[in-house]
């Protein structure tokens, strides 16, 4: 295909073959007239050109019943996705990283440089606060790696941030939340690699060291000088509100609020995640597995935030609709939780869809008839 640049595209002219915006997004069929809002769009959103085998010609190639307005309005919601995924993609690659640099610098070095890693939780909150729905699809983002605590840092960081600013946290404890939930485990980085690293079972010496990573990691934040709640945020994410947490058998209210947010937030993390000694769930059943313990385990409130910012059915999950398709969940439905936004992958005749369609679940309507573990996504290839 060839690009021909959007300052060529003249309004009520037509492209006699089909347009993309990229090799896998069609934006226009050869019977859709180009518009002034089409191209301004494209300009809005960065776009300088397109793609497509055809000419620009003054007459559709052949009419349906097809409209432009219907296009550029789907061009509107998927070009502003687009860009989001891709920004909070970069921006997801870059917290791995940092976090790699940044605990590899500790391990090595014993230094930690929380001035730099609190201008990062800026930039994340600003990103949550803007496009909170690209960054809770992080589970796209897939970046490969031999330590699984970069990834669950971040993740769990990311998804802290979502229910601080749904609980409307001020600017300066958000700062804090988000520091506390990237540094939450940092006392492991005092134990053997094998022990935390380790793909069978503990032994009941290993089983005490990995217990005691939490108490280490309080001690470590307090000699960098953060502030009590940041440190209690790592002595305290594995207590429970029925006391059956550790180290110190905490209850209720007397576990600290960042260390709440935590505990459902690292522990959403550790069912939805694949790692050496385990096999991962898919999210609906993280959530549920949540939902069972609230307010035995987990602060309800806390398990609630977390399912209106993901959805019941939380975002990049794939899942299967009551009409037989196959789709992708893409944005959350606050108002009902239980009926997000679907991208489909698949028609309800087994065909893989090419062109974007994004539907709204509805109780009385499509609906969500469960979500696929990932076993089965990848036997589909979604």
């Amino acid at each position: 295909m060839k690009r021909i640049p959007v300052s060529e595209l003249q309004q009520d002219s037509y492209i006699d073959a089909p347009v993309y915006l990229d090799e896998a997004f069609i934006l226009l069929s050869p019977d859709t007239a180009i518009t002034e809002e089409l191209v301004e769009r494209l300009k809005r959103w960065g776009y300088e050109a397109v793609l497509s085998d055809g000419q620009i010609a003054e007459a559709p190639a052949h009419t349906n019943t097809g409209t432009a307005a219907a296009t550029t309005s789907v061009l509107d919601i998927d070009i502003k996705e687009k860009q989001q995924m891709e920004e909070a993609k970069k921006l997801y690659y870059s917290l791995v990283n940092f976090a790699l640099e940044a605990f590899k610098q500790f391990k090595e070095e014993n230094r930690l440089n929380i001035p730099r890693l609190s201008e990062r939780i800026k930039l994340l909150i600003d990103r949550v606060k803007t496009s909170r729905d690209a960054m809770l699809r992080y589970p796209e983002f897939i970046f490969p790696s031999e330590n699984y605590m970069y990834t669950h840092c971040v993740n769990s960081t990311i998804l802290a941030l979502a229910i601080g600013e749904l609980m409307k946290l001020p600017p300066h404890r958000m700062i804090e939340l988000g520091v506390a939930a990237m540094l939450h485990d940092i006392g492991m980085l005092k134990l053997p690699d094998a022990v935390y690293l380790k793909d069978s079972t503990l032994t009941d010496k290993e089983f005490q060291m990995i217990r005691a990573h939490t108490t280490l990691g309080y001690r470590i934040l307090k000699g960098f000088s953060v502030s009590e709640e940041i440190a209690l945020g790592a002595d305290e994410h594995h207590e429970r509100l029925d006391g059956s947490g550790y180290p110190k058998g905490l209850t209720g209210d007397k576990i600290s609020l960042y260390s709440r947010i935590i505990a459902v937030v690292c522990s959403y993390d550790a069912i939805t995640s694949k790692r050496l000694f385990k096999s991962q769930k898919d999210t609906h059943t993280a959530i549920m597995e949540l939902l069972k313990e609230r307010n035995k385990k987990y602060d309800e409130k806390i398990v609630r935030s977390l399912i209106i910012c993901v959805s019941a059915y939380p975002l990049g999950n794939v899942v299967l609709l009551s009409d037989k398709a196959i789709g992708r969940v893409v944005k959350t439905n606050p108002e009902s939780p239980r009926f997000p936004f679907v991208q489909i992958l698949i028609d309800n005749e087994g065909k893989r869809v090419t062109e974007p369609l994004v539907i709204k679940t509805a109780e009385e309507g499509v609906s969500i008839q469960r979500g696929l573990p990932p076993q089965e996504t990848e036997k589909l290839g979604v």
